[in-house]
């Protein structure tokens, strides 16, 4: 194995170079996510004139965080030409679609049980987990790297079904921070306990995976909205993420900062990575504060236009049953820059209230609600942004009606969809998706 075995690029992102084959993984380089929500940690030495070199490109997901759209424009149209890209078998199709319109070399829609040879001594399995998110593992050489980025592979069952499927882990990539909302500001317990269950994560799957090296990333991020930069005060510091997996794992604990080259089979000086991330974290960088002001008018399109959309992709009729029963119950909502209240349902579309601003079931802006109506991803997008509060309302009413248009987002029709998805992915059962679902979860 030669030197330039992994490079870290940035967050999730990672360079696996192997004879001929250099294979990037979920390339965010710069800009931000999440509708302003996030931004990275420490700047990329990578630039998109380096994708020069790169001949695959795998993405786990389409989160902005992995698949960036406005990184995959900046790269050259000469360089796609000679990149294959490497993406789960979603049923929409639609990535791999975004991926041939922009030119790429070929698009790969990788199914779980095959392997994708990139040549003799590289080969690579992807196999999708919950709702959007896949995992990959890879041979290369005599060397066998566990990618589970975001995957919810939280306890030993869910640990063992991966194992079962891939055999022995020489490197596991995993995640360590929490990547959506965890409570209101004073809420610092909640985020506490986010952080202590990301730990535990790494130490169950040690115990499955019996890695040699451990590699935490996927969470080197801030929080940059000055509605969410309190979600920032109990994020897991790396230093403190290393010092547990040597304590709590026989594993070797791998700290990587932006352009560092490791060669897959050694110990490294990690406190050089941690000062620098550590330098990083306390820079003071501005956050952003503008929104866009969209007036009710525009709102109350919006809407109708979402509910429109969630007619014509699934059982309208099963969806006014759950109307009736109060599954789908009326939202109040609280916009901070109109000043007052609004109700939304998915039969009357969005009405203004008189319901005051402590009864309300979330509070925000009109630009946030603007792009949950917009775009199916956007009721994830605002969960994972953390660009709202809660009130004295119950915030899950305003969530789950908006759970069809995730649903949809994955190419998944309500509610044969849900059934079928559940059938097939049984580790989701015990998931607060599920529970989501029933109405036997809150999030507050």
């Amino acid at each position: 194995m030669n030197n330039e075995f992994i490079t870290f690029v940035n967050h999730a992102s990672i360079i696996i170079s192997h004879e001929n084959i250099c294979l990037i993984t979920d390339p965010w380089l710069f800009g931000s996510a999440f509708n302003n929500g996030w931004t990275l940690l420490s700047e990329s030495k990578f630039r998109t004139q380096d994708f020069q070199n790169i001949t695959h490109i795998w993405f786990s997901h389409e989160h902005p965080d992995h698949f960036h759209p406005f990184v995959l424009k900046s790269i050259p149209e000469n360089f796609r030409k000679n990149i294959v890209i490497l993406f789960q078998n979603t049923l929409d199709h639609r990535v791999a679609e975004k991926c041939k319109r922009l030119g790429f070399k070929k698009v790969i829609e990788m199914k779980p049980e095959e392997y994708v040879y990139l040549n003799n001594s590289f080969k690579i399995k992807c196999v999708p987990n919950g709702t959007y998110d896949s995992w990959f593992y890879a041979v290369v050489g005599n060397k066998k790297i566990l990618n589970i980025n975001d995957c919810m592979v939280d306890s030993i069952s869910q640990a063992k079904i991966i194992k079962k499927m891939i055999g022995d882990v020489d490197i596991l990539f995993t995640q360590f921070g929490y990547a959506s909302w965890v409570g209101e500001p004073a809420d610092i317990h909640l985020r506490k306990n986010a952080s202590i269950e990301k730990l535990d994560r790494i130490k169950t799957q040690k115990k499955i995976f019996s890695p040699k090296f451990i590699i935490p990333f996927a969470s080197f991020v801030r929080f940059s909205h000055i509605d969410n930069s309190y979600m920032n005060n109990e994020m897991n510091k790396i230093g403190d993420v290393e010092a547990f997996i040597s304590k709590n794992t026989s594993s070797i604990p791998i700290i990587l900062y932006p352009g560092d080259i490791w060669s897959g089979d050694n110990k490294i000086d990690n406190s050089i990575a941690i000062d620098k991330y550590n330098s990083d974290a306390v820079k003071n960088l501005e956050l952003y504060d503008e929104q866009k002001f969209v007036k009710f008018d525009e709102l109350k399109k919006l809407s109708s236009n979402y509910i429109e959309n969630i007619k014509k992709r699934n059982n309208w009729n099963f969806v006014k049953f759950l109307h009736t029963i109060n599954f789908f119950r009326t939202s109040h909502i609280f916009l901070k820059d109109h000043n007052c209240s609004f109700s939304f349902n998915l039969i009357d579309g969005l009405k203004k209230s008189k319901i005051d601003e402590d009864s309300v079931d979330i509070i925000t802006d009109s630009d946030s609600l603007s792009f949950v109506f917009s775009f199916d991803y956007g009721m994830d997008t605002l969960f994972v942004n953390a660009r709202f509060r809660t009130s004295g309302g119950k915030i899950m009413n305003f969530f789950r009606l908006f759970l069809i248009g995730t649903l949809n987002n994955n190419g998944r029709t309500f509610p044969m969809g849900v059934i079928g998805f559940l059938f097939n992915e049984k580790s989701m059962w015990k998931t607060k998706f599920l529970e989501i679902i029933l109405g036997r979860y809150a999030l507050k």
